[in-house]
């Protein structure tokens, strides 16, 4: 529902304005000229750039933006990877401008792949989602592309240990191109004060778009990144812990209007390196088309659509000795050889195929009131082996009152066996089936000119869930740790608030209250235990204050509940009435200040501290053999990262 926007950081008071309650956007600054506003399908939640920008923590990356969203829990803290509504991260897609993004962080704590100058804004579906998302049965993030700019634009940051710039102009009447890049220059030196450590990362994108009609344009994006982290021995030798790249190349067709179509090709490459396998490959070839026609005008508007992937894995697991003298169980050489035996058996060389198809529809059933149905069937082909997945899904909204809406959505939504979210890394084949998710919510969104308000009940429950992260904790990497299926089932209320405390103070609050529990299937003892990530409680609490003169600050307070004090052990299921891990909460700062610099140009000055209370942060439990816990305790990590950015 929020307008999609860009603040250009002229001189003057830019105060934190609030839209009129017929457009309840947020209570914040919006460029001078607004893209548009769209309606918010129910399960879905937007976040424009200006709220990416200004979040306390996020260090201005769109991607770090959802941490702050309700029904995300998150395994720790400056960790970029989340749960969403119980989801695991092997659950969860990432796409950008309709290319999905097989690695969406940096290693480690570092920034998205995608720099933030080229999002416009995101939509957070977390379920259900359109029938035009498939084979992902937890959520998926969507980035929408900036569309592309009618004068010479450029924006270049220092944070850290990373510099990076985005260009982009008009080549001609009908002309447009874009090139951005990112690279961790300081690497170096960061392995000099840390020699145990080796790191490496950076990106690129680019973009041309041609138009060819009044109503129709060609683009053509191309992006990729690469990540290196290694532990260093004393001896000098390496232990790779991770080692990838990808790119992607997407050549599209767009036209829009009252016959809208798109038709697109992707062609893409994954590699990774480091513990159980020698190197992975992944030749993509993808294919997509839709159509949007207004079938009963004012009535009913459809839209269909379908795509194809196969994709060429070749792997070669790891298969260096195991000395006797040093190969004991707990060792390194002891993980990686159980390491290399799991790739063998889950990763085989082969050619994958699936085909789909969907079609949804938009119908108006009165004023403020629409129904969307939706119906997604895709084929699996792997290992010679085939399954079929039928999703239907039905999307609601119903504006009750001039500022009160309710949000209804129930659906199902099937993927292949998940993993690690590690690029060219995808099981083969479909033993124990699919994964199949049903998903529902019934959520409400109240708005006026000083504040909006959201709730949400929700209920996610899947069935033949791999999920090795969130059910098992302890150092067991054999097979049956990412085979196991399990029924997960995750329930919860989820409450927002954004509100204008004053023209130029800002309030952002999100709560999720849930629970999230795995059932172990195919076992002849099936226990309900919590999930190893589960948090009762997590709550976010902003204010975003313009001070004026170009100055801004912001506040952050995060808080959530530990997880349960158990892990698994051979022979051994958690016990769900074993406690807890104490809670976590850390504040985070932001300070900036913004000068005019001529017509165009502009400078920004920032900092952002992370966890600026220096607080220690439970993550992980260890257990003897006698069954006696003890919580891993780390930290304080608290980030500082200065940015300086200048753009025109």
């Amino acid at each position: 529902m929020e307008a999609a926007g860009e603040r250009r950081g002229a001189a003057g008071h830019d105060p934190y304005g609030v839209p009129p309650a017929a457009a309840p956007a947020a209570a914040r600054p919006l460029d001078v000229t607004v893209h548009g506003e769209r309606e918010t399908p129910a399960g879905t939640t937007t976040v424009d750039r200006a709220e990416i920008r200004d979040t306390p923590g996020s260090f201005g990356d769109p991607f770090r933006a959802i941490e702050a969203k309700p029904g995300v829990v998150p395994m720790m803290s400056g960790v970029p990877y989340f749960f969403i509504r119980g989801a695991p991260p092997g659950n969860i897609g990432f796409f950008y401008d309709g290319v999905q993004v097989p690695l969406l962080f940096h290693v480690g704590a570092g920034p998205g792949v995608i720099p933030p100058p080229m999002v416009r804004r995101m939509d957070l579906h977390f379920g259900p989602m359109p029938a035009s998302i498939g084979r992902i049965a937890g959520a998926a993030i969507e980035a929408e592309a900036n569309p592309p700019a009618d004068r010479p634009k450029g924006e270049v940051a220092w944070r850290g240990i990373e510099a990076s710039a985005v260009v982009e102009s008009p080549l001609g009447d009908d002309l447009s191109g874009l090139a951005a890049g990112r690279w961790a220059f300081g690497a170096p030196l960061l392995t000099y004060l840390v020699p145990s450590v080796g790191l490496g990362y950076g990106d690129y994108q680019a973009r041309v778009v041609a138009t060819t009609g009044p109503e129709s344009a060609v683009r053509v994006l191309t992006f990729g990144a690469f990540d290196y982290l290694a532990e260093i021995e004393e001896d000098g030798g390496r232990r790779v812990l991770l080692d990838t790249n990808f790119h992607r190349l997407d050549v599209r067709y767009r036209r829009s209007g009252a016959r809208a179509a798109e038709a697109a090709i992707t062609v893409g490459y994954d590699s990774s390196r480091g513990a159980g396998a020698e190197l992975a490959q992944d030749l993509r070839i993808a294919a997509r088309t839709s159509i949007e026609r207004s079938v009963i005008p004012g009535v009913l508007r459809v839209r269909a659509g379908t795509d194809a992937t196969v994709d060429f894995y070749e792997i070669e697991p790891s298969r260096e000795p195991c000395p006797p003298a040093t190969c004991q169980e707990g060792s390194i050489e002891f993980a990686n050889a159980e390491l290399a035996d799991v790739f063998a058996a889950l990763f085989p060389s082969r050619a994958d195929l699936v085909i789909g198809g969907f079609v949804e529809g938009l119908v108006l059933l009165g004023p403020g009131a629409t129904l969307t149905p939706g119906l997604r069937l895709d084929h699996y082909v792997s290992l010679g082996e085939t399954a079929v997945a039928i999703d239907p899904r039905l999307l609601g909204r119903f504006q009750v009152t001039p500022r009160l809406a309710l949000l209804p959505a129930m659906g199902i939504a099937s993927q292949r066996p998940g993993f690690a979210p590690i690029p060219a890394l995808q099981m083969g084949g479909f033993q124990g089936g699919l994964q199949r998710s049903v998903q529902g919510s019934l959520g409400a969104e109240w708005s006026d000119r000083a504040m909006q308000l959201g709730g949400t009940l929700f209920r996610h429950v899947t069935f033949g869930m791999t999920d090795p992260i969130g059910t098992l904790r302890g150092t067991s990497l054999d097979q049956l740790r990412f085979q196991q299926r399990w029924t997960g089932d995750a329930y919860g209320l989820e409450l927002s608030a954004r509100m204008a405390l004053r023209r130029n103070l800002l309030f952002m609050g999100a709560y999720t209250l849930s629970r999230a529990t795995r059932l172990p299937e195919g076992v002849p003892v099936e226990i309900e235990v919590p999930s190893a990530f589960d948090r009762t409680h997590v709550l976010h609490l902003a204010l975003l204050y313009d001070l004026g003169n170009g100055w801004r600050a912001g506040l952050r307070h995060v808080f959530y509940t530990g997880f349960p004090n158990d892990e698994f052990r051979p022979g051994h299921l958690p016990d769900p009435d074993a406690g807890r891990t104490r809670p976590f909460y850390r504040f985070d700062a932001r300070l900036s200040k913004r000068w005019a610099v001529g017509k165009n140009g502009w400078v920004n000055l920032s900092l952002d501290l992370q966890n600026a209370t220096l607080s220690k942060e439970v993550v992980d439990i260890e257990c003897d053999e006698a069954g006696n816990c003890e919580p891993v305790v780390l930290g304080p990590i608290t980030i500082p990262a200065l940015a300086l950015e200048a753009g025109f």
